[in-house]
């Protein structure tokens, strides 16, 4: 797969999002994927040996960077070109407009977290901006599930463009090494207590980090050094200030950023890893950590309470004396200690970067209108798609939609939850056609039932007919046993149950048939619903939502002729047949989808 992946903005290789972008890229081009990269000029020998991007020079600064990268950036890019495109930190840079399918990757919203983390300019642009075309996307990934419930909450992100995809865990294979000397070098005496993360204040929290570790009963504190490895960030000054009034200002470090190649034995040497950050959307350094052995603590908010609940002593990062504790129990009980080792090593092996970019790569990439995925494939490709359903080991489900189905998905919402579930969501009609002229998406085929029906009978597959009005299914089967004699039509039962016992008795005669489709005809969205509820009891191949297919096969209501067809407008056909029935759908339906797509463009 050929995919358009952004390494803005790259911080110089000096922040988890560069970590992040760096581990993403090599995972993607392992499994074999083709990657063109956007990255910005100080920062394209970090990525040698792909194709880029460059963004011009001028973009070193941050307020052009994210104008060029929102306004202009989408506009020079040829779309057509990739499969898809994966914005590696959409909570700092985005498009204004997505042509062809996008992950927006969102670290963490930890604006929301700390008030006072960016200035009013940065805050207007995270809080009010991004939000606005960062919604716009195709899918949004957040990295953990706090930043996933941070994204319904602040930023309005639905839970059908929602995917969870974890970091993985960034260890390097090759052996360390000594860092020793390195420790000598910037003072470090005793054993240490260590936390990894760039000097920001507040959000980083260090101060409070500080006045624990001043809080430690003597006996412990004078044991023990702080290290607090970081480039330089905002409001640094106040953490440097903070620690010159300790007591203890002679144990605290400031070595400054530590290259990769000494991490391993860092970790290795620490006392204990403490991590009390206020927001983070992952915390890779807390795996990093827990894979090298070394007992953590971790603040109990955001992803860190996530990835370390029973795994690591957890504490509020804005009560200095529970960090205190936490520290406390860390360096005076061995038992504790082990015990956190044990359970971190474990923890730890859950996450890795190859599970991340399969993940990437399997996304639903299928287009969406009002939330609704459309399978955008020929009627060859639907009735192959089909046919490896049928022979899954699970049962399968496919449905159409067409603009009378969209309408509907908007005000029900369990009846969009369910066609996201389904396996395959077919385009049936000129509206659906209309909506991907307008959203930029081809829709090569009208793939209807009603069409795919004399294909499907074609095959040898062993067919049931459920739905219609009593009678209807039944005719249909004798229309289909008659003019269909490569398929076997295996049973037929209406659609309207009596009671629960009645539709028990038909599931259960489904069940014992086994057919490899169940064609469920019972209207919009009953029939998807129906389907849904019993999918996991159904020993069938494939479950498929085929509307009013059974007034059709029974010729109890005769098709619109192919040329009428041809243009589009079977539905004009169909009003004429059934006036009364369906003047709702067609006369005040038709306008009220053409005006939800123009208002949702």
């Amino acid at each position: 797969m050929k995919i358009l992946l952004s390494c803005v903005p790259y911080d110089h290789g000096k922040s988890g999002i560069s970590v992040y972008l760096h581990h993403l890229t090599a995972a993607l081009t392992a499994l074999g994927h083709e990657l063109t990269l956007i990255v910005e000029a100080d920062a394209a020998e970090a990525f040698p040996n792909y194709p880029k991007v460059i963004l011009p020079n001028f973009c070193r600064r941050p307020l052009w960077s994210m104008l060029y990268h929102l306004f202009v950036l989408p506009f020079r890019l040829r779309f057509k070109e990739f499969d898809m495109v994966i914005l590696g930190a959409a909570n700092r840079r985005a498009f204004c407009r997505y042509p062809i399918f996008t992950a927006a990757v969102v670290h963490d919203l930890s604006q929301y977290h700390v008030p006072a983390k960016y200035d009013i300019f940065r805050m207007f642009y995270i809080k009010w901006l991004l939000p606005h075309y960062v919604r716009k996307a195709q899918a949004i990934v957040a990295i953990s599930h706090a930043t996933a419930e941070d994204l319904k909450r602040h930023w309005d992100i639905p839970s059908s463009k929602l995917h969870v995809i974890y970091n993985g865990l960034s260890v390097s294979p090759v052996e360390g090494t000594s860092v020793q000397p390195w420790l000598q070098a910037h003072g470090v005496k005793r054993p240490y207590i260590l936390y990894l993360s760039r000097l920001e204040h507040p959000g980083k929290n260090h101060v409070h980090l500080i006045q624990a570790f001043n809080a430690l009963p003597p006996e412990l504190a004078s044991q023990f050094d702080l290290l607090l490895p970081g480039a330089d960030w905002n409001g640094a000054e106040e953490i440097y200030k903070e620690a010159k009034a300790s007591r203890y200002a002679s144990h605290i470090h400031f070595p400054g950023f530590v290259a990769p190649e000494q991490l391993p034995e860092l970790y290795r040497g620490a006392q204990c890893y403490i991590f009390p950050s206020l927001a983070e959307g992952f915390g890779l350094s807390l795996l990093e950590a827990m894979h090298y052995g070394v007992p953590c603590a971790c603040s109990n908010t955001t992803a860190l309470g996530e990835l370390g609940a029973g795994a690591a002593l957890l504490f509020d990062p804005n009560r200095p004396e529970e960090i205190t504790q936490a520290l406390a129990e860390l360096l005076a009980s061995p038992e504790k200690c082990e015990e956190l080792r044990q359970k971190g090593y474990q923890r730890a092996r859950e996450f890795t970067w190859e599970n991340a970019a399969r993940e990437f790569a399997t996304l639903d990439r299928r287009p969406r209108v009002f939330g609704v995925p459309c399978d955008n494939v020929t009627m060859d490709q639907a009735l192959k798609h089909l046919d490896a359903l049928i022979h899954s080991p699970r049962t399968g489900f496919a449905a159409f939609v067409n603009a009378h189905c969209l309408n509907v998905a908007c005000k029900d919402n369990e009846y969009r939850a369910i066609l996201n579930r389904a396996d395959a969501v077919w385009p049936d009609g000129a509206g659906v056609r209309l909506a991907g002229r307008l959203r930029g998406f081809p829709v090569p085929s009208n793939v209807n039932g009603t069409d795919m029906f004399p294909l499907i009978c074609q095959r040898p597959y062993r067919i049931y007919l459920l739905g219609g009005a009593p009678g209807v299914a039944d005719t249909a089967l004798e229309k289909a046993r008659a003019k269909y004699p490569n398929a076997q039509f295996v049973g037929s039962a209406p659609g309207f149950f009596a009671n629960e016992t009645e539709e028990r008795q038909v599931i259960d005669q489904i069940n014992a048939l086994q057919p490899d489709i169940l064609m469920v005809a019972m209207g919009v969205p009953l029939q998807e619903k129906w389907i849904d509820r019993h999918r996991n009891e159904l020993h069938v191949g494939t479950a498929m939502a085929v509307g009013g297919l059974l007034d059709f096969v029974s010729e109890r209501i005769p098709r619109a002729p192919k040329w009428l067809r041809s243009l589009g407008l079977e539905w004009c056909y169909r009003l004429c047949q059934e006036p009364r029935r369906l003047f709702k759908r067609y006369i005040l339906g038709n306008p009220l989808f053409v005006l939800r797509l123009l208002l949702n463009k």
